[in-house]
């Protein structure tokens, strides 16, 4: 075997184990990747569910309030009720 062959061999091993090293570094990257898109997913979920959980706690105390100021005032609640009622259906005669 002359030095000419032995060289290109060496340089053919070196360029396979750069090759080697690239694949395992993408499958790192690959991986690191995919666990980023699950703690993004997870943080949002948290984001989604603290929101709603917020958001049934204010309508469950909107309710209370509603309840508590119909009961306290009945006929003031049915004559507010009458009145959207009647503009409304003028609105929607409008359309018509």
């Amino acid at each position: 075997m002359d030095r000419n062959s032995s060289v290109g061999i060496e340089e053919s091993l070196d360029l396979q184990r750069e090759v080697d090293r690239l694949r395992a570094d993408l499958r790192q990257l690959r991986g690191d990747i995919a666990g980023l898109g699950a703690d993004g997913i997870r943080t949002a979920r948290a984001g989604i569910q603290e929101t709603a959980r917020t958001a049934n706690a204010k309508g469950k105390a909107a309710a209370e309030l509603a309840e508590k100021q119909i009961t306290s005032h009945p006929f003031l609640s049915i004559a507010a009720c009458f009145a959207v009622g009647l503009l409304l259906g003028m609105r929607i005669s409008r359309r018509d």
